[in-house]
């Protein structure tokens, strides 16, 4: 495995946990040494332990002195005038392609988006290139938001990436050798609309930590609430619309929302819709930061996930299903996740929906724990890190195969 960040448990300064529970899913006959340029710093004695905790070997690939350069004399408006992102001038130093190739591997996974160029430093091996999104789609999407073309420097700024990485996507092989990996269904239908001929796949995302738990009953006499994340651009505009309509609407003598519900926020950024919500009688509490994630959330109920973009998979919406949540989410939210609305979720698109949703759950506990039951059941079975990994080390390779997982 080459790859930009060394795999680790949980996301450290980047996606890094992704890779990590694949190959801890990966049937243990797989032997695998990684190459990593550790570019989300991870200590050595970690590293290690990485080592163990994987049954593989690590071996850390010196970051480019131009790269390290750049970033320590806050030097990044490079960026501008470069025909693609900055990662993508990256490549394996020689002795090291000698190396990997000496060992004659089976396979080659990569792992990073940006890595084109480090791909055709392998041609004639059967190569893995897990993306895992595509970030011409992120862009694409950014610049249809209400939020961005509002905003100047938001706006330039994705008016300024997004053809960079149209241009790296457009660099990728579309040889046979070359196998793409994506954890988003729209993500790949981009791909190949926008690159035909080019092998991408979609293969649904790991869930990460679950924890042991019981039959799922909601709290009493308040059900518990929980928004995860950071308040920043993924959830901000629709976060804000939910906020300014619960606010309209406390003068309908059928709102009963403060009633039935205790409300918490985790993550930074949400001082201003807790204020706003105590001002007017709800319940609430705001948690910073969470030592363990998954011990917090299994506290709460339901899961309200306002999330206005973003492409992929998330996945506080799948640590939440995969541990007794029933989640409430947007379209964007809850897409390339194996559950249904109204089945093992709600999919609600408007604030009005939203709060119809919350009003109606005290009415229907039971209904609607066992729709949280039902989404805990499906992430379990679907989004299992070995069957996934089976699908990624097994299938993939054989693009014929591959294709039914789409």
């Amino acid at each position: 495995m080459i790859t930009t960040m060394t795999p680790t448990s949980e996301n450290i300064r980047g996606t890094s946990a992704l890779p990590y529970h694949l190959l801890a899913g990966r049937d243990k006959d797989v032997m695998v040494e990684i190459y990593t340029f550790n570019n989300n710093d991870i200590t050595d004695v970690k590293i290690r332990q990485v080592e163990k905790e994987l049954d593989v070997i690590i071996h850390t690939i010196p970051l480019p002195k131009w790269f390290r350069f750049i970033f320590r004399y806050h030097l990044l408006f490079i960026r501008l005038f470069l025909k693609y992102p900055i990662h993508h001038y990256i490549k394996v130093p020689q002795w090291f392609v000698e190396d990997i190739k000496s060992k004659k591997p089976d396979l080659i996974w990569v792992y990073g988006a940006e890595w084109s160029r480090v791909t055709k430093q392998f041609v004639g091996f059967q190569i893995i290139h897990t993306l895992p999104d595509s970030e011409a789609l992120y862009y694409y999407r950014m610049l249809g938001q209400r939020f961005v073309t509002r905003n100047w420097k938001k706006f330039w700024r994705c008016a300024l990436m997004y053809p960079k990485f149209l241009a790296l996507e457009r660099d990728y092989h579309t040889d046979d050798s070359i196998q793409y990996h994506l954890v988003g269904k729209e993500d790949v239908k981009f791909l190949r609309k926008m690159y035909p001929g080019i092998q991408a796949h979609f293969i649904r995302h790991p869930h990460y930590v679950v924890a042991e738990r019981g039959a799922i009953r909601f709290h009493q006499p308040k059900i518990r609430l929980l928004i995860a994340g950071q308040y920043n651009l993924y959830m901000q505009q629709t976060a804000d619309e939910v906020l300014e309509y619960i606010q309209c609407t406390m003068h309908n003598a059928q709102y009963t929302i403060r009633d039935h519900y205790s409300i918490t926020f985790l993550g930074k950024g949400w001082e201003r819709h807790v204020e706003v919500l105590r001002n007017l009688g709800f319940e609430v509490e705001h948690i910073k930061f969470a030592p363990d994630y998954i011990d917090e959330i299994i506290k709460h109920d339901i899961q309200v996930t306002p999330i206005t973009i973003g492409t992929g998979t998330k996945g506080k919406v799948l640590d939440a299903l995969a541990n007794g949540l029933l989640v409430l989410g947007t379209p964007y939210a809850m897409e390339n996740i194996a559950v249904e609305h109204d089945t093992s979720c709600v999919v609600w698109e408007t604030p009005e929906q939203l709060v119809e949703t919350l009003m109606d759950i005290p009415t229907r506990v039971e209904h609607y724990e066992q729709m949280a039951q039902a989404g805990r059941e499906a992430v379990l079975e679907q989004h299992d890190p070995v069957r996934i990994a089976k699908q990624l080390f097994e299938v993939l390779p054989h693009a014929d195969l591959a294709d039914v997982l789409i």
